[in-house]
């Protein structure tokens, strides 16, 4: 994997920076309902309507008043029930874990069509984003990339309640943690994530951020490193969850805000070691951590497509003669692939390492937008020699 291929697989998430930004503009004590009840339940079927006649034709609403998410949705009742149990579970086990308190505030949670997606105005290769402003969570995929947008939402409503605005690492880091993981039985199972390799080789090189310097960048540095500080944040991240201290630097970090803005006191005290010691106990803990994916020389999944570039991701322009896709039919072309086995699918390049990750008939899960709607597919993958 090449470190360009690592910024376009994670750059999908850099405009949610844009969103983060917004905070400048919201006085959070205010934003928070300070000095007054509000009445949830009515105000989320305002809200309810108010969309319904946005949209129009085609669109369902349905309220979840106890987790305060209002879903608007363009999709098939089974996908929309699909949603709602994704983010009701991924929710309650958020609040077992980082976030205890309840959302302050109705979210909704627009699922629309393509081309509303698009009058939408989304940033560049995207296939969703969180607005804080707004409190609107905009999204035509319903897997990875939904759960990093619904991580911001919830993680935007506690820097409201506590009246801090945390630094874009940790906001980033989170969000990129949580994307790739499922819940069972009630607890966050968080999983690997495909940038490792590259992030393993920038450690190799030495040219690795800091941790200091990552404590400490902005918004739109980390923007402009985004193939850099993605991975370093998300196996940051990582690498104190599997010290099942994340909770605990979590809590650290917010009690000693004020005096430690940057994160960095908050890590110390937490693994209970000076900034330098973890990093060089992070990078050798990185670099002792197994791909998931093959060697080159053993046979590699394959997918068959011929494709094409779309705004979301990567488009289906036809079929490599006796490809895997074309005998299976269940892609079908001019479909707009937004993700392979929970990976999202930006780039053509993006793609291809997706489906290398996977194994040689492998059933994958790929989400994609057909005729406006997305939809997840089941399918049987390919073999070839690299």
């Amino acid at each position: 994997m090449t470190h360009r291929a690592i910024g376009n697989a994670l750059k999908r998430s850099a405009p949610v920076l844009l969103g983060l930004l917004a905070l400048a503009c919201l006085a959070l004590p205010a934003a928070s309902g300070a000095g007054r009840e509000p009445n949830l339940a009515a105000e989320a079927n305002t809200l309810a309507a108010s969309y319904q006649r946005k949209f129009g034709e085609g669109y369902t609403t349905r309220i979840d008043n106890r987790r305060h998410l209002v879903y608007v949705s363009a999709l098939d009742e089974n996908a929309l029930g699909h949603v709602v149990r994704l983010l009701g579970a991924y929710a309650d086990a958020q609040q077992r874990l980082l976030f205890p308190d309840a959302l302050q505030w109705n979210v909704a949670v627009v699922l629309p069509t393509l081309s509303d997606y698009r009058r939408g105005g989304p940033p560049d290769d995207t296939s969703g984003y969180y607005n804080p402003a707004t409190r609107t969570l905009t999204s035509i995929s319903m897997s990875n990339v939904l759960i990093h947008e619904f991580t911001h939402a919830l993680h935007h409503a506690d820097q409201v309640r506590a009246g801090q605005r945390h630094p874009v690492w940790i906001s980033e880091g989170l969000a990129t943690l949580f994307q790739c993981s499922r819940v069972e039985a009630g607890r966050i199972e968080v999983l690997q994530e495909a940038s490792l390799v590259g992030l393993q080789e920038w450690v190799r090189q030495k040219k690795a951020l800091s941790l200091a310097d990552l404590c400490t960048i902005g918004r739109e540095a980390f923007v402009r490193q985004a193939m850099l500080c993605y991975p370093e944040v998300h196996y940051l991240m990582l690498y104190v969850h599997r010290q099942d201290k994340l909770e605990a630097f979590y809590e650290t970090y917010k009690s000693r805000y004020a005096s430690d803005p940057t994160g960095a006191k908050a890590l110390e005290a937490t693994l209970g070691k000076p900034l330098g010691e973890i990093e060089t106990d992070w990078q050798r803990w990185v670099l002792a951590l197994e791909p998931p994916w093959r060697p080159a020389h053993l046979p590699v999944a394959q997918l068959g497509i011929r494709m094409r570039r779309a705004p979301e991701g990567v488009q289906v322009d036809g079929f490599l003669p006796g490809s895997a896709a074309q005998r299976a039919g269940v892609l079908k072309v001019n479909d707009i692939i937004l993700s392979v086995a929970g990976q999202p699918t930006p780039t053509a390049r993006d793609l291809a390492e997706a489906v290398d990750a996977c194994k040689p008939g492998e059933i994958v899960d790929i989400e994609v937008v057909r005729r406006e709607q997305t939809l997840n597919l089941k399918h049987v993958l390919g073999a070839t020699r690299p």
